[in-house]
């Protein structure tokens, strides 16, 4: 479950400040690739995830304790292209760390939406700060939000612009040593590199890529829930970067939305985006270096769907044995029933050492237990 919120299609406007400067300072838990940050409302507080690729959002739940006022319906696409309607509110205040920021627009989730269930009240998302510099530093586990250029390095060779009209940070990616791809600088998707299936195609054309591997079934959900089943393709690049950083051997996997970064690029180095500017910069923490980022996957995804363990995404190295969807009740010998989304999202339950496993599945055809060995590739 690899992004877990949504996209918008349409610009809104950022929040406003009393302050005729300021900086402020937010500390942030990494749980599960997802930046945990403390919000206020009103005198609610809740814990919300930091998504530079979406606006602000509130759970129904979250905001049936807070003032809101709806201003309008407005049209989005989730984060694996699907389209809905979701009405728009006002919040009076909202506060992140010594900051009041006022006249903040924000979505209210639907009830019973899948992110209720990660124990998470909101997203902290760019209608909040999409007019100020913001700058996350992994190593301090920290973002900090300002108008104060000054106090920010800002490094003319790590710059990169922003290729979108509204406030999401769209950038250019390097493949091969040639700008190849637009990407969103995700920061509420884990991972890397995620290749929108349309330029899979194209850079896989130019030579740019090679296929490692293809698959099909169900790996994330967007606002709208579960993704349907969908095909997927595995590739990897010799060559990638993002201004003047560079990466070799890239593994990445195809997405049905638009291609995009996650939050694994804050291992290799401090990202700050001028959002006045519409400036990028990826700072690594080791210029002179290229890491090496071939990452191994293992040929059966298992995530959680109707609160047991799936076989949700089955690349063709399993597909002999399984078809996706089936339920998994026993893993390494250890046995499952229904699970915790949370839970199974964010500790290791499912313990997958080394570059094999046994997993139990029930039959889709018998209805009978079946075991099979999984593998990482």
């Amino acid at each position: 479950m690899k992004k877990i919120l949504f996209i918008i299609v349409l610009l809104v406007n950022a929040a406003q400040l009393s302050l005729a400067a300021f900086y402020t300072r937010i500390p942030y838990q990494n749980v599960a690739g997802k930046m945990q940050v403390k919000v206020s409302v009103g005198d609610v507080e809740g814990t919300f995830i930091f998504d530079t690729g979406a606006p602000v959002c509130l759970t129904h739940s979250f905001a049936q304790k807070v003032n809101l006022t709806k201003i309008r319906e407005m049209r989005f696409v989730d984060s694996n292209g699907q389209e809905f309607t979701q009405d728009l509110y006002m919040l009076d205040a909202l506060k992140v760390s010594d900051t009041e920021f006022t006249k903040v627009q924000a979505v209210v989730f639907e009830e019973g939406n899948m992110v209720e269930q990660m124990n998470i009240d909101g997203v902290l998302g760019y209608t909040l700060f999409g007019s100020h510099i913001v700058a996350i530093d992994a190593a301090k586990q920290e973002i900090v939000i300002s108008d104060m250029e000054e106090r920010f390095p800002l490094q003319a060779e790590y710059a990169s612009r922003m290729l979108s009209a509204d406030y999401t940070p769209m950038i250019e990616w390097k493949v091969g040593g040639v700008v190849a791809d637009t990407v969103l600088f995700d920061s509420g998707a884990a991972g890397f590199w995620e290749v929108s299936e349309d330029k899979f195609f194209q850079l896989k054309r130019q030579g740019l890529v090679k296929q490692l591997s293809k698959g099909q079934g169900i790996i994330s959900f967007g606002a709208t829930g579960l993704e349907e089943n969908t095909v997927r393709y595995r590739l990897v690049a010799e060559k990638a970067g993002i201004g003047a950083a560079r990466f070799k051997n890239v593994t990445a996997e195809t997405t049905s939305g638009m291609s995009r970064i996650g939050t694994d690029l804050l291992y290799y180095g401090k990202v700050i985006m001028d959002y006045r500017k519409r400036l990028f910069y990826f700072i690594p923490n080791q210029p002179d270096t290229v890491p090496d980022m071939y990452r191994k996957t293992w040929n059966v995804e298992i995530t959680v769907m109707n609160d047991y363990l799936t076989a949700g995404f089955i690349w063709e190295s399993a597909a002999k044995d399984l078809s996706g969807g089936e339920r998994i009740v026993e893993v390494n010998g250890k046995r499952f029933g229904k699970v915790d989304m949370y839970e199974a999202m964010t500790t290791n339950l499912v313990d997958l050492s080394g570059d094999e496993a046994t997993i139990v599945v029930i039959d889709k055809t018998t209805g009978k237990e079946k075991q099979v060995v999984i593998r990482q590739e």
